[in-house]
């Protein structure tokens, strides 16, 4: 069952790194196409699909080609938390930028996932599993 409370959540945080690096993609709404998203899926995976107004933001998995400033790694949020929940992915967000560690944070239905720089991600976690002991 999903948690909302802020203190339960934080108690029971821990983070889970998921393989490989990632980047952030787009594709201009007058040019994304399903033909596009199966080739994008068959060379490199798609973590996620956004639609905005602009274009489909793409998550997919980084080649070598990829610029180091989008070079990202993912960590997935290990609890429950309820879409309710009010406060948990300020006090994530909060650890990183106390530790000047830049996130991108997506929140799905059972996680949420923070994408910090590649290269600052075991650095990343600590910061956020230290919000246990602070709870």
């Amino acid at each position: 069952m999903a948690e909302a409370d802020l203190s339960k959540l934080l108690a029971t945080l821990s983070v889970k790194r998921h393989d490989g690096v990632w980047r952030f993609e787009t594709i201009p709404a007058d040019q994304s196409s399903w033909v596009e998203l199966v080739n994008l899926r068959e060379s490199r995976g798609i973590a996620m699909l956004f639609q905005e107004e602009e274009g489909l933001t793409v998550i997919t998995k980084a080649n070598q080609d990829t610029p180091d400033d989008n070079r990202w790694a993912w960590l997935e949020l290990s609890v429950y938390s309820d879409l309710q929940a009010v406060g948990f992915l300020a006090r994530v967000a909060a650890a990183l930028s106390e530790a000047g560690i830049p996130c991108n944070a997506i929140a799905a239905y059972h996680h949420d996932h923070i994408f910090v720089p590649e290269a600052r991600a075991e650095e990343a976690i600590s910061a956020i599993e230290s919000l246990r002991t602070a709870s």
